[in-house]
């Protein structure tokens, strides 16, 4: 820790608790990084905290948005299955390490992460460098971390560079992956990085539904007047489960509630796929 120069008079500094303590959200509030799946801008379907040493949060919250949020979109070369997300991995990796490494504690906001069908947002309470702007970030420009001794370590541990190329890198990688530059916007508290989908790259979100939201679908589209007790005899999960897929395909408007709760029915947008409804009209089999 003397080494790395982590202690002050013999006590460890803030940058020490955040780089290597378990949770360093027990000394620094804020010391995370916060992940939402947005329908709309008002409709926020689902949420994690990534917690940990800061050394582990960006590895943990790399694994989560690419599992969980960002849906690959598929097409196949021959019968080779290929996998393309919007944003690189790359990019989104030296994006998160700039945003852990330059943030200001201080603020004890979060670095937030929000995904979307079609974008991803990355905002980040920082500030540029005295007499900087968005053109210096840029451009060609030497490292001038806000918080030297982060960067450090990160550096010896092989996370960033100490050349100031991180913007570049992340520029870099989305051009090789045939998509287009992030949009970076400096706002008076925060600095933003903004991915847009090509349509090439969008998986819809009806392309690629889950097991148990597609089986919901499927048996609406038989009867759009099942109830959630139905809908869980049929499919075999719990009536918790069911409401819950409920929720979510209606906060996503795959599907629309009409009349009351108890003498009403659900309706299917027209753009939903009912082939699978038309095949047959027998019971979806239980998983």
């Amino acid at each position: 820790m003397q080494k790395l120069h982590l202690v002050n008079s013999g006590y460890l500094t803030n940058a020490a608790t955040l780089l290597f303590a378990k949770d360093p959200q027990d000394f620094q509030q804020g010391a995370y990084i916060k992940i939402g799946y947005f329908a709309s801008d008002a409709d926020l379907l689902y949420q994690d905290e990534i917690h940990g040493s800061l050394l582990e949060q960006v590895d943990k919250a790399l694994e989560v948005i690419y599992l969980k949020y960002m849906k690959a979109k598929i097409s196949y070369g021959g019968i080779q299955r290929v996998e393309r997300y919007f944003v690189p991995e790359a990019a989104l990796r030296e994006a998160l390490l700039n945003a852990v490494c330059h943030k200001q504690y201080e603020s004890c906001i979060p670095v937030q992460v929000s995904v979307y069908e079609d974008r991803l947002y990355g905002a980040n309470v920082g500030v540029l460098p005295e007499t900087w702007t968005l053109h210096n970030l840029l451009v060609k420009h030497e490292s001038r971390p806000y918080n030297p001794n982060l960067a450090t370590v990160l550096y010896y541990a092989g996370c960033i560079e100490s050349w100031g190329r991180g913007i570049e890198k992340i520029r870099t990688s989305c051009r090789a992956d045939g998509l287009p530059e992030p949009e970076f916007t400096v706002h008076p508290g925060d600095i933003m990085i903004q991915c847009i989908a090509p349509e090439d790259r969008i998986a819809r979100v009806h392309d690629s539904l889950g097991e148990k939201d597609q089986g919901i679908l499927d048996l609406l589209s038989v009867n759009p007047e099942y109830t959630v007790t139905q809908l869980s005899d049929e499919l075999g999960f719990s009536g918790k489960t069911v409401a819950a897929h409920m929720r979510k395909l209606k906060a996503e408007h795959k599907i629309e509630r009409v009349g009351s709760d108890r003498k009403g029915y659900w309706r299917i947008p027209k753009t939903r796929d009912t082939s699978a409804a038309n095949r047959g009209r027998g019971k979806t089999r239980r998983a």
